[in-house]
């Protein structure tokens, strides 16, 4: 959590239940996934952990964790099972290992203004943007291409072709409106993997570079760098969400792929320091991932919007000494009120179904939040079991990804064709690392 998040969780959802239990509550915290897997070896008498979605199995399969369904009653058992949605990392079996803490995914967001000038005015550039890409794969646009007024409904093409008209109408030294992670941290890597996703890789396929969806979904990235519809200050400032968020409060971008948090951010809640960077949110709208688009004239046959999904579990340590009282603190900081109230807070996504289901806009607060939970929720509905890889070393894995960003799209105009790119990309595949 960020140090203002964790407060507030800590004033508003574990100091209650300290006064309403009469129990004191010790708060540990680990900061990566080998330090949270020793410190359960060494005390597996934990009561509440934090887990990390992708990195729930792990803790199961090594005995670490007690199952929920062993410590509640079958009646409680039940009503857990009706009112969260329940990942498979969740369960084994029809055990019940995990209660979902919150759920985090990534949307795309952009300026309802410039969408619409963007389709006004697409159709003078788009034999430029034709001619352009046929140099570079042979092919070109798709046959009797249109650029959908409806982002919802949008591929890469899409976004490539409102990216090149913006850059063609916008003043100034650095014209490219689009805005992605360009930082060498996880936020970057997170974002070539789920467009691998989006081309049909699996798992195991994350780790090797040169696999088709990886390939695929870096030749789009040099693309993009290419075209110059991304600012190319997201590679020589080395953004990461912090930069993104005040690109749009700066008119620099118009459009992004941001996770909750970020939206909280960017646009702010007047409230818990959230003073937010862009403030006319009648001017944002959301919608789900653009869908997966072949270049070079390709035949996919995987297709689809699918990211990852991200998030945390709360769980019990198997030899917990409190595994009652731990079940009540977790189901307390779960409880519909505190997942409504730290959503509004902070973007924590609810993971309890009645808080994704449909609502008009009095629900909350702000018009933008009600309209983000609801692009949020079916993203993850889409999203399905879409999960990342845990590798044994996955620091490396970013840096090989990072690396091949740099020769891509630090200086693309270096780079001739599609099969120059890919060229480039195999010389970065090496062993694949194991998987947890």
């Amino acid at each position: 959590m960020l140090p203002d998040q964790e407060e507030w969780f800590l004033l508003n959802a574990v100091r209650p239940f300290e006064r309403l239990a009469n129990v004191t509550i010790y708060v540990d915290h680990f900061t990566d996934y080998t330090m949270l897997q020793d410190k359960l070896k060494a005390n597996p008498s934990i009561d509440v952990i934090k887990v990390p979605m992708d990195f729930a199995s792990t803790l199961a399969d090594e005995g670490l964790i007690a199952p929920i369904s062993d410590i509640a009653d079958p009646a409680a058992l039940s009503r857990m099972r009706d009112d969260f949605i329940l990942p498979p990392l969740a369960s084994r079996g029809k055990k019940l290992l995990y209660v979902p803490r919150k759920f985090e995914t990534r949307i795309m967001v952009y300026r309802i203004s410039k969408v619409a000038e963007a389709v006004a005015a697409y159709q003078a550039y788009k034999t430029g943007l034709d001619s352009l890409l046929r140099k570079f794969d042979n092919t070109g646009l798709p046959g009797n291409y249109a650029l959908e007024s409806d982002p919802n409904e949008w591929d890469y093409f899409d976004v490539l072709m409102a990216g090149y008209t913006w850059a063609r109408t916008s003043p100034g030294p650095n014209p490219g409106k689009i805005g992605q992670r360009g930082k060498n941290y996880p936020g970057t890597f997170l974002g070539i993997a789920d467009r691998a996703f989006q081309f049909g890789a699996t798992r195991s396929d994350i780790p090797s570079v040169s696999s088709n969806a990886v390939t695929e979904s870096f030749e789009w990235e040099h693309l993009f760098a290419r075209l110059k519809v991304c600012n190319t200050r997201m590679y020589s400032e080395e953004w990461s969400g912090k930069e993104l968020w005040m690109a749009f409060g700066d008119s620099s971008i118009y459009l992004s792929f941001l996770t909750q948090l970020d939206c909280f951010f960017m646009l702010g809640t007047g409230e818990n320091g959230l003073k937010g960077y862009f403030h006319d949110d009648a001017d944002i709208d959301f919608a789900i991932m653009p869908s997966a688009a072949p270049l070079g004239g390709r035949k996919e046959l995987l297709l689809n919007r699918n990211i990852t999904t991200n998030g945390w579990f709360w769980g019990i340590g198997k030899e917990a000494k409190h595994k009652e009282e731990a079940l009540k603190l977790i189901m307390f900081m779960t409880s519909q009120d505190k997942q409504k109230r730290e959503f509004e807070a902070f973007g924590a996504l609810p993971t309890r179904k009645a808080l994704l289901a449909e609502t008009d806009d009095r629900f909350y607060m702000k018009k933008w939040i009600n309209r983000m939970l609801q692009i949020s929720a079916r993203q993850i509905s889409i999203n399905r079991l879409t999960l990342l890889p845990t590798l044994e070393n996955m620091e490396e894995l970013q840096n090989r990804y990072y690396a091949i960003i740099k020769e891509l799209c630090f200086y693309p105009e270096k780079i001739k064709t599609i099969e120059n790119v890919d060229k480039i990309i195999l010389r970065y595949e090496t062993k694949k690392p194991r998987q947890y």
